[in-house]
């Protein structure tokens, strides 16, 4: 699957590539790579929305905290930090641990959002 849609994107047949990344994730949902390069070829072209509408599908899937983490870094990339938030939050109901926890709660810190840290802190206890 990956050499093909490689392929089809060096030649700059980029619905054709599209198709194969669509193939790939619905006959294999748990390969994380395809969900990248697709999202990734997605960015490149500057389809910004395909591209978070592909990180979307794949965090239905609930994928690992990787997955999470290229998807927060997608929205920082971008700009957007209430999708950024958003995603974090979505992040933390799906691995509820305490590394997550902390991972969040110095995001919001970063972003000068004391109170919102503080919760977040608190409830780690």
């Amino acid at each position: 699957w990956l050499k093909y849609a490689e392929m089809e994107m060096k030649h700059k047949f980029i619905n054709h590539a599209r198709n194969v990344w669509e193939r790939a994730i619905y006959y294999l949902p748990r390969v994380d790579q395809f969900w990248y390069k697709y999202s990734y070829m997605e960015e490149m072209i500057g389809e910004y929305t395909k591209a978070r509408e592909i990180f979307e599908r794949w965090m239905e899937w609930n994928p690992e905290e990787n997955a999470w983490t290229a998807f927060l870094k997608f929205e920082e990339r971008m700009g957007e930090v209430e999708n950024c938030r958003r995603v974090m939050y979505r992040y933390l109901e799906a691995h509820p641990r305490l590394k997550t926890y902390l991972k969040v709660a110095k995001y919001e810190e970063k972003n000068k959002n004391k109170k919102s840290a503080r919760e977040l802190y608190e409830r780690t206890l």
